[in-house]
């Protein structure tokens, strides 16, 4: 017989419909047992130690157990361990006389599972109204909680995701929210690669590196879920290992450890680029709350994606557009073939690749290695080590020479331990390539004019990236960059060259003697790169024991500039051996130049010496002047003016002017490349050449050493001839 709380209690279950009632608006007894037998939820009392005193069929339904085995029994025997004591505590409030209503919590079934319930508590009170037990009625809510739990992992997951900007963040919101959602033991997203052909995995969670080992890149057409999947744009569900292996022969010799797999396409517009797949140890079926879920979570996805990879294409042209200029620039920068090559190996490893080695067409034909570069410092001597001892075969049929032979790039996309022990000599080079932990490779030509000019390798190693058609496009156009400006400078340092052996050779090949008098000149090609000029010295002794000293510039650079030095040289020569003053000598050369069909621009400091009393005649045409250091070690400039450059004015006319050169001065000549700097003026670099003067040694040749040094002749933007003389000694 129940009490009337009893009663209350089960009119008041969740789904109880409540039945006609009697007097006093209590339900008629054989009606509560209609109720209590009936039920879908289940219904059950217990005393106040908690032990089971009543069980209904909803009960035995739910929870698995009998009537005859529930009954008699603590009710802990349905309480999961990580919730222990927790039906004492629900006891103890219903006994102090409190209604617990819809309590969610979670019971344990007689096999094992775990259920999510609704509860609801009444105490139940004896004919004195003594609380003497509880009534519990629990509803079955676990497939309601899943949904509800499915939907916040839905929400957190589109939420999560609309704040995804790249690729590799949108894979591991997937993957976290639908691991998690679904319980999988482990998840993977593999995304197509840009040729369409391969799958690559773009992340993981739960598998080992043991497991994932050899499934970093995969054949889209192969017989694999993931493949199929993307294939079809159809899921695959399997719910046990010998279903998986039935369907997927492959998987047989693959010792998948997995019972269980649920692959969903990634689809933009019906087209799949990909696919999520989750693994499960256990034996599993995939009801519509799952499958619902993973579709739901892999449309979100791939939209996001879609939208990220886009980004990341854009960002990806943005960045090779940044490479390619930052490279153009470097290549620009010096016309010396072996340094910019190194330097572009060195940008090749921070930015393509892990390692690059480049390899030029020597003039015998041989193949020189001008560049080795590692993205880890600390490899690059291995990486040397394998090229110095094991130098590219000339006649191999792969590689750097093919490349070179045929102007046909090479592209491998996966450098299997098979094609290694293949293109090894011995033990010991099989032994350095496996160190270097070579993934993949590009050897790409260097080309200009229709030929072969060497060719440079790319490889992948230990960021484990794969190359594909787009990297190789990469490679290609920088290749072709490469070419252009190696033979640029080739020519330019052919040209250079020939212009500095006809320059020297222009040049005075010995000096006269002259007592009391010692010189010394220097002449230095300008900094690397830079083409020489027609810079020139001359010193003339006179019958009459009179000295003429010149430094002169022909305007122009290369070839024309020196090959025009040539001429004028010899000439002005004569008029001052001939015994012409300065300023007759410079405007006999002023008509010389203006009856040659190209006029050049030409500037000159002419200084005729009289070593016997010191007195000097001099013309400085649009010349730098001279500097005077005299005994004191005070610093002049012979800066007379008046006189314009030689060869382009129709009107001409020369300003001698006169000085004092006691004896024991130093007397510099010198062209302006020895004080013109790039952003500053010359005046500025004309004080700082007197400071240096003021302190240089006396003797003239360590002189013209010592400022070559101080001046860094390396950074002279233009070719340097000086003359230096030391009086009275």
């Amino acid at each position: 017989m129940h009490s009337p709380t009893e009663r209350r209690a089960l009119a008041d279950a969740p789904g109880s419909e409540p039945p006609p009632t009697g007097p006093r608006g209590l339900l008629p007894v054989d009606h509560y047992a209609a109720v209590v037998e009936f039920s879908h939820d289940a219904i059950l009392t217990k005393n106040v130690r908690g032990v089971i005193t009543s069980w209904n069929p909803g009960a035995a339904d739910i929870y698995g157990y009998t009537e005859e085995e529930a009954v008699g029994r603590p009710v802990s025997i349905l309480i999961p361990e990580h919730r222990a004591g927790e039906e004492r505590r629900i006891l103890d409030r219903v006994l102090s006389g409190e209604h617990v209503d819809h309590y969610e919590t979670e019971r344990v079934t007689k096999d094992g599972r775990l259920l999510v319930v609704s509860l609801s508590a009444s105490p139940l009170r004896d004919e004195r109204g003594t609380v003497v037990g509880a009534s519990v009625i629990g509803r079955d809510i676990t497939g309601i909680h899943r949904s509800r739990q499915l939907a916040i992992r839905l929400q957190a997951l589109t939420s999560a995701l609309s704040k995804e900007i790249s690729p590799r963040g949108a894979v591991d919101v997937l993957l976290a929210e639908a691991v998690a959602g679904l319980g999988a033991d482990a998840g993977t997203v593999g995304l197509l690669n840009r040729s369409g052909a391969e799958i690559e995995l773009a992340g993981s969670v739960g598998y080992s590196e043991e497991g994932l080992s050899g499934w970093q890149h995969f054949p889209l057409d192969a017989e694999l879920p993931m493949s199929r999947a993307i294939r079809s744009g159809k899921p695959v569900w399997t719910t046990s290992a010998a279903e998986l292996q039935s369907r997927f022969p492959q998987l047989r010799e693959s010792s998948v450890p997995y019972a269980s797999l649920a692959v969903i396409p990634l689809a933009v517009e019906g087209a799949p680029f990909g696919a999520l797949a989750l693994s499960f140890t256990a034996p599993r079926e995939f009801d519509a709350q799952d499958q619902s879920f993973l579709l739901a979570a892999a449309q979100q996805a791939a939209q996001t994606l879609d939208r990220a990879r886009l980004y990341e294409a854009q960002r990806l042209v943005s960045e090779r557009l940044s490479y390619l200029a930052e490279a153009s620039e470097l290549l620009a920068r010096s016309l010396d073939p072996d340094a910019s090559l190194r330097q572009l190996a060195d940008l090749a490893v921070r930015r393509v690749a892990d390692w690059c080695g480049i390899e030029l067409v020597d003039e015998d034909g041989d193949l020189r290695n001008v560049a080795v570069a590692h993205a880890d410092p600390s490899r690059v001597r291995l990486a040397e080590e394998l090229r110095a001892r094991y130098p590219v075969d000339p006649d191999a049929q792969i590689g750097a020479p093919q490349v070179i032979r045929t102007g046909e790039s090479e592209l491998h996309s996966e450098i299997s331990d098979e094609m290694l022990v293949e293109m090894a000599r011995d033990e010991e080079h099989l032994r350095l390539m496996r160190e270097l932990g070579i993934v993949s490779a590009m050897v790409v030509p260097l080309r200009a004019r229709g030929r072969s000019l060497g060719a440079m390798t790319l490889v992948a190693a230990q960021s484990g990236r794969h190359f594909d058609r787009g990297d190789l496009a990469l490679a290609e156009d920088l290749a072709r960059r490469a070419g252009l400006a190696i033979d640029n400078a080739m020519l330019f340092r052919r040209e250079h060259e020939a212009a500095v052996t006809l320059q020297r050779s222009l040049l005075p090949q010995s000096l006269p003697q002259v007592d009391g008098l010692e010189f010394a000149v220097r002449y230095e090609p300008a900094a690397p790169g830079l083409q020489v000029g027609g810079d020139w010295y001359e010193v003339v002794a006179s019958e009459g024991g009179r000295v003429g000293l010149v430094i002169g510039d022909v305007a122009g650079r290369g070839i024309h500039a020196a090959s025009v030095m040539g001429r004028v040289r010899p000439a002005l020569r004569a008029y001052v051996a001939d015994g012409r003053p300065p300023s007759e000598a410079i405007e006999r050369l002023d008509g010389l130049l203006k009856e040659a069909e190209r006029p050049e621009m030409t500037t000159v400091f002419l200084l005729d010496l009289d070593p016997a009393t010191g007195r000097a005649e001099y013309v400085r045409a649009g010349h730098p002047p001279a500097l005077l250091r005299q005994p004191d070690g005070q610093v002049v400039a012979l800066a007379g003016g008046g006189t314009p450059p030689v060869g382009i004015f129709d009107e001409f006319e020369c300003c001698p002017h006169s000085v004092e050169v006691p004896a024991g001065s130093l007397l510099l000549l010198y062209t302006d490349g020895l004080i013109e700097r790039r952003g500053e003026s010359l005046e500025v670099g004309l004080e700082r050449l007197k400071k240096l003067l003021a302190q240089a040694p006396e003797d003239p040749s360590r002189c013209l050493e010592t400022l070559a040094e101080d001046l860094g002749a390396d950074l002279i933007p233009d070719d340097v001839a000086m003359l230096a003389i030391a009086t009275g000694r």
